[in-house]
């Protein structure tokens, strides 16, 4: 089997993409190009698919070509369509990005010597970058920029390269805080998913977050930090106090840029993630997800994990014909890694119209899955499955394995001690176990409620 690369790089492409390219295979008479294009329009399928329309494609073109030589022209063929693809893919990105295309021109051209001309294209890159607002590539602008004012050796050049490294001075004070809000979101994301990893360095994070908090200028910075606190917090009140704070402090920006943005959809996505997590009724979470689907909306930006959440909710508060049609109308947003997200709000909203052995067929394909909490959710689905239908002897094995899976994700703390509380409820009605239930619950998700409604 061959194509792999083409296969998956041609799984993620976007429709702008997909016209792009095909735009560029119309630019010569290269009857490779004509075959990239009719790969590209068609719908894509399979592995198997790929190869059979290399092979046919193969066969049609080259019809007088050895066996050795088809096979030959056949790999061929797939490794020049991969070229092709990234070389669009890359040509529009750096057409859309000023400030890395002038950056290009003015390395390429750095040999020729040609002062002038060089200096422009950083002097470009430069003010692309500050519209752009991407502190790399304002650095990379200005160290050229101060590099070309060093070669003309004369006193009012020299004397613009002193101010130019006055503002590089800024630029890098400025990406040095942005490294360090970086450094705090990385580790709280990783104490969130693997709470076992650094659970010992909590309250020393959480005092180091405090004090560069004091010690940053730019109001941005400190949200970052405050939402790191927050996930640090995840399992008690100050989650709510650092989540209130970050929202304080952001929507008191004047200011509103692409980092101001991006941070808005971070905290309404990870709130609305750790609401659920804590317990949070239907009724709230429907209501923020709600919010956050039309805010995204605004921006022409829609995030899979969100619409995720936005139709399980759906689900879980009987909206079926809702969630069917959001389902429906978002597939796009569901290609690639996302497509496992799909497969699961499908077997929840099969199970919900209780055709139980379709649900089943799909949980069996991705309750082995690396995606850790669909993974969970849907070996403690497959279980509620099988008791509906009175399918005991079925669940026990899955039931073992499940308690093995949890037992080796014990350091994953979001959500820990509920998945363990009903899949015990799940074994007792599996084995028929008699022995009562503590009457006190750890905090339940709305999912994991319903998983204990068989």
């Amino acid at each position: 089997m061959i194509g792999n690369k083409l296969y998956n790089i041609n799984k993620e492409l976007t429709a702008a993409q997909r016209k792009a390219i095909a735009q560029h295979c119309t630019t010569s008479s290269d009857k490779r190009l004509a075959i990239l294009k009719n790969y590209i329009q068609s719908t894509p399928g399979t592995l198997n698919d790929l190869n059979q329309f290399l092979s046919d494609a193969v066969e049609s073109n080259w019809p007088n070509s050895s066996q050795k030589e088809k096979e030959l022209k056949l790999r061929r063929l797939s490794s020049f369509f991969v070229d092709q693809i990234e070389s669009v893919l890359l040509s529009t990105f750096v057409d859309k990005n000023s400030s890395i295309k002038y950056i290009l021109l003015a390395q390429a051209l750095e040999k020729s010597g040609n002062l002038s001309l060089i200096n422009y294209y950083y002097d470009k890159a430069y003010d692309s970058s500050v519209i752009e607002e991407d502190y790399y590539y304002q650095m990379i602008g200005l160290k050229g920029k101060i590099r070309m004012s060093y070669a003309s050796q004369n006193e009012k050049d020299l004397s613009k390269a002193l101010r130019l490294n006055e503002e590089l001075l800024k630029v890098l004070r400025h990406a040095n805080n942005d490294k360090v809000t970086e450094y705090y979101y990385n580790i709280s994301n990783i104490f969130l998913e693997k709470n076992s990893l650094i659970s010992n360095r909590r309250d020393e994070l959480t005092q180091e977050i405090l004090e560069q908090i004091e010690l940053m200028d730019y109001p941005l910075n400190k949200v970052s930090l405050y939402v790191s606190l927050a996930k640090l917090n995840f399992d008690n009140e100050l989650l709510h106090l650092y989540f209130s704070k970050a929202k304080e402090t952001l929507y008191s920006v004047e200011k509103r840029n692409h980092d101001f943005y991006d941070l808005d959809r971070k905290i309404r996505f990870l709130e609305l993630r750790l609401e659920f997590f804590s317990g949070t009724n239907i009724e709230s979470l429907l209501a923020m997800s709600e919010d956050t689907i039309e805010h995204f909306k605004g921006f022409s930006i829609i995030n899979n994990n969100m619409l995720f959440y936005r139709i399980l909710f759906c689900l879980l508060s009987n909206e079926l014909e809702k969630a069917a049609k959001l389902l429906e109308e978002n597939q796009v947003f569901f290609r690639g890694e996302g497509r496992i997200l799909e497969n699961f709000l499908q077997a929840v909203l099969l199970e919900k119209h209780d055709q139980l052995k379709e649900s089943l067929k799909i949980l069996q394909q991705i309750m082995y899955s690396t995606n850790y909490f669909i993974a969970v959710f849907s070996r403690l689905l497959y279980i509620k499955v099988q008791l509906k239908r009175n399918k005991e002897n079925m669940t026990r094995p899955v039931v073992q394995s499940t308690q093995r899976f949890l037992q080796q994700n014990s350091g994953n703390a979001l959500g820990k001690d509920a998945h363990q509380f009903v899949l015990k409820a799940l074994r007792s009605k599996t084995f028929g176990n008699k022995t009562k239930t503590s009457t006190s619950s750890p905090t339940l998700t709305v999912f994991h409620e319903y998983l204990l409604n068989v």
